[in-house]
């Protein structure tokens, strides 16, 4: 496939736009920090989860005590934040040296919350929540994103967030372009919320669909250096007017505060063997990234139609591929397996693929849940999420 031509410092511009990134190198260093050096491939995490009531329903109000109760008293390695939705929390990994470790770092969060009494639930948007009946919390982020983002904060979604360290700019966009032409393959293999309001969404990832309602939270556009990232932040956040680079919410952005790397296009994950999974896939590609660099980015329409297959039909798809040609998806992801096997087998981190590999040969976690549903009906279909979730063990 040709490279694309259409970047962020092309010559197509409008003069206007191309002279905001002459002359504002202080304004710059104020809103997008300087690269702080993450480590060596390492992981963390952010994992989402909702809370709920013994029945599997969203908590609404009555989640302010238990946030506070979380924040205050549940004892863990990493860190336990409130979200914009009332019932929802981040629980946040250490760094850590690779999936394994990240697994234990997950299930030790996920498990002292159980013993507070407090029920969580993995899942990408809540299956029946009520449509509008969201809670929004009070923070002085949270009250901006409020008033801007009006009634599109209609539902709590949740995602699992990966963060994957790396030492420098230029290591950064390596990965960067690598993780960007393979996105619509962590949306496939995460996918894992069809249903909304009740109601079958049609869709494998309905949670994409809300987000892409909201500004700001887009596919990442093809950038080739360090310095076409900075012009296209300081363009978005003008248009805008955010306040600093985080409120520029791609699925995929590097986090200069961090040193890291974030995917943000996987749904919350029930499981945490498969949350962990996810997590060396990145790891591995982010490696591959280094010793086999892309050289052709995918055009940014394209990265999008791969989207929107992938939130639609899951792994059962077909793809526009970096040659040019129709791929199956899960033909696409095997091989992409294997690109991340190879960069983590030497040191002995390739074992977690393992879970990803039947993944692509068994019942994807959305045909599961709709055959639980139409079997069993909506109320077994909470129960068996709020199980999953702190089953960390199985």
């Amino acid at each position: 496939m040709a490279r694309s031509t259409r970047h962020a410092s092309s010559g197509t511009a409008p003069a206007v736009f191309e002279s905001m990134a002459v002359g504002v190198a202080d304004r710059r260093a104020l809103v997008v920090p300087a690269w702080r050096p993450g480590g060596a491939f390492t992981l963390g995490a952010e994992d989402e989860v909702l809370l709920v009531d013994e029945h599997g329903r969203l908590l609404g109000e009555a989640a302010r005590d238990a946030v506070a109760t979380l924040q205050g008293t549940v004892p863990c390695r990493g860190g336990i934040t409130g979200e914009v939705f009332v019932d929802e929390v981040e629980l946040q990994t250490p760094v850590c040296s690779d999936a394994g470790q990240l697994r234990e770092s997950l299930g030790a969060m996920r498990r002292s919350v159980a013993l507070e009494g407090i029920h969580l639930m993995a899942v990408g948007v809540h299956p029946s929540a009520d449509f509008g009946s969201a809670v929004i919390a009070t923070s002085s982020r949270y009250d901006r994103l409020g008033a801007e983002f009006a009634g599109l904060l209609r539902t709590p979604t949740a995602a699992f967030q990966v963060h994957v360290g790396v030492p420098d700019v230029d290591t950064a966009m390596l990965v960067y372009r690598k993780l960007r032409n393979r996105l619509s393959l962590f949306r496939a293999i995460a996918a894992g919320s069809p249903y909304w309001h009740g109601r079958d969404s049609g869709l494998a990832s309905a949670r994409s669909a809300i987000l892409r309602s909201y500004p700001r939270t887009t596919m990442p556009p093809a950038l080739r250096s360090w310095q076409e990232y900075l012009e296209t932040i300081e363009r978005q956040m003008s248009a805008a007017e955010a306040p600093d680079y985080t409120y520029v919410c791609w699925e995929l952005r590097p986090q200069p505060r961090l040193g890291t790397v974030e995917v943000r296009v996987m749904d919350a994950q029930p499981s945490v063997e498969q949350a962990a999974a996810l997590a060396a896939l990145v790891q591995g590609l982010a490696r591959h990234a280094v010793e086999v660099p892309d050289r052709d980015d995918l055009p940014d329409d394209v990265v999008l139609a791969n989207d929107f297959s992938a939130c639609r039909h899951g792994l059962d798809t077909t793809i526009l591929d970096l040659d040019g040609s129709r791929r199956p998806l899960r033909e696409v992801a095997a091989g992409v397996l294997e690109e991340a096997r190879r960069s983590l087998a030497p040191d002995g981190l390739a074992e977690p693929l393992d879970v990803l590999k039947v993944r692509l040969t068994d019942r994807p976690e959305h045909r599961r849940q709709r055959d639980l549903r139409e079997q069993h009906g909506m109320p077994a279909l909470l129960a068996d999420l709020a199980a999953r979730t702190v089953d960390v063990d199985g």
